[in-house]
């Protein structure tokens, strides 16, 4: 398969979209015989498979297929899966997601979903030149039984990479224990690589704020799940003297895009995904136009998903010189429940949320959008801010927010995680 990828990733548009438009055609079949949601859509599946052989004219009629909400495929349940499966897609495994959108779904897998997540994981580690003989060390969510405070040293990296070949040991700790204590396992351990979230690798970054402070061995910080900010990007690069890469993925669909190394531009895996970004009539947006995120996972016969939006925004950007034909994504903003709303309707992505570390009395902070008008912060503390500080504060947010919210400064102990570990920076309350 990884010699298959590394043939594909360099066909050009045509041929990605021509083999793509056959892919999703048999999906449709399969999808509207087997899974009793998608039975009403049977017509056009036939259609389709006859336009398949045209890829501009799959495509026209492909954007009549309807869209599907995370809300929608979890109000139909069980009437996403397939009646039956082939004898090689089979066992099937149900995995649930962590409802970071505030809408956990249960999605089916196969044998092929799982082999393909495998060997992307294993091409987005070529892509990067990694070597797979030095230590690896993980910060992410753990079960409750491998919550050990020191963290849980392994002899390898585990599947896919220590199938294919040797490779060094590995530790992982969960996200949850507090930032000195991820410290000093870091310390311990001295990873060459350390995966984890933005919002770890940021807590980490200021209370090891400088490179002779951060573990010696440490050559890359990879981040998942939550949105890279660029200024946090370019902290550590300056700060810590490593590479920063991120992926982008989803539990329902499996990986979505990966940086190249030559130009860390993040490539769709069009192998096994297509991705369409539309805009709020539902049409293709330009390049560089934000909109939002509809996938389609190509090879998943259990819970086939056809045209599913995630819930997330980005927008595409122009072809990357690497010489990939994968298509880029020139950003991806996050989840729509991160966006600002104001009184006049209006909706937009926050900037600047970081400004509130001017203050220094504030460790951490949760912006939450209970009403039109109005901001909660919600804060770790030092120390009570004083008079001048709050209003410093209620200015910082108005300006990152780029409206004259009401601003409530809530002191809190601590600022709980998402289910999986993920750290929302800004919040919308308004639609949930």
């Amino acid at each position: 398969m990884l010699d298959g990828f590394a043939h594909s990733q360099r066909l050009n548009s045509d041929q990605l979209r021509a083999g793509q438009a056959h892919a999703l055609a048999t999906l449709a079949h399969w999808a509207s015989t087997q899974v009793e949601s998608y039975r009403p859509h049977r017509a056009l599946a036939a259609e389709l498979a006859v336009a398949a052989r045209d890829p501009a004219a799959f495509f026209l009629l492909w954007h009549r297929w309807p869209l599907l909400s995370k809300a929608e495929l979890r109000a139909h349940g069980p009437a996403m899966h397939a009646a039956a499966l082939p004898a090689q897609h089979q066992p099937r495994e149900l995995i649930r997601t962590s409802g970071s959108t505030g809408i956990p779904v249960e999605v089916a897998t196969t044998p092929l979903t799982r082999r393909i997540w495998n060997a992307l994981t294993a091409r987005e580690h070529l892509w990067q030149l990694r070597d797979p003989g030095r230590r690896l060390g993980i910060i992410r969510f753990r079960p409750r039984t491998n919550r050990d405070p020191r963290g849980e040293d392994l002899p390898s990296w585990g599947p896919p990479m220590a199938e294919l070949v040797r490779t060094g040991p590995a530790s992982l700790i969960h996200v949850g224990h507090s930032v000195d204590l991820l410290a000093q396992w870091l310390a311990r351990f001295d990873p060459h690589y350390l995966l984890t979230y933005p919002s770890v690798a940021a807590a980490l970054l200021e209370m090891l704020p400088t490179r002779g402070a951060r573990p010696p061995s440490l050559e890359e910080v990879r981040v998942i799940s939550e949105p890279l900010d660029p200024r946090l990007e370019a902290r550590l690069i300056a700060d810590w003297a490593v590479r920063v890469t991120d992926m982008y993925s989803a539990n329902e669909v499996g990986h979505i895009a990966f940086r190249c190394r030559e130009f860390g531009q993040l490539h769709v895996q069009s192998e096994s995904i297509l991705v369409e970004i539309l805009d709020q009539q539902g049409e293709p947006c330009a390049v560089g136009e934000p909109g939002r995120v509809v996938v389609t996972a190509l090879h998943n016969l259990a819970t086939p998903l056809l045209r599913y939006e995630i819930g997330d925004l980005a927008s595409f950007g122009p072809p990357c010189a690497c010489g990939r034909g994968l298509p880029v994504l020139e950003r991806v903003l996050g989840r729509v429940r991160n966006l600002v709303r104001t009184p006049d309707g209006g909706r937009h992505w926050p900037l600047g949320l970081h400004g509130l570390r001017a203050i220094t009395a504030i460790i951490q902070a949760q912006y939450v959008q209970q009403a039109d008008g109005r901001i909660e912060v919600r804060a770790v503390l030092t120390r009570p801010l004083t008079q001048a500080e709050q209003q410093q504060a209620i200015e910082l947010v108005r300006r990152a927010l780029g409206y004259p919210f009401e601003v409530l400064i809530t002191p809190v102990a601590s600022i709980e995680r998402g289910p999986s570990g993920k750290f929302e920076e800004f919040l919308s309350l308004l639609d949930q």
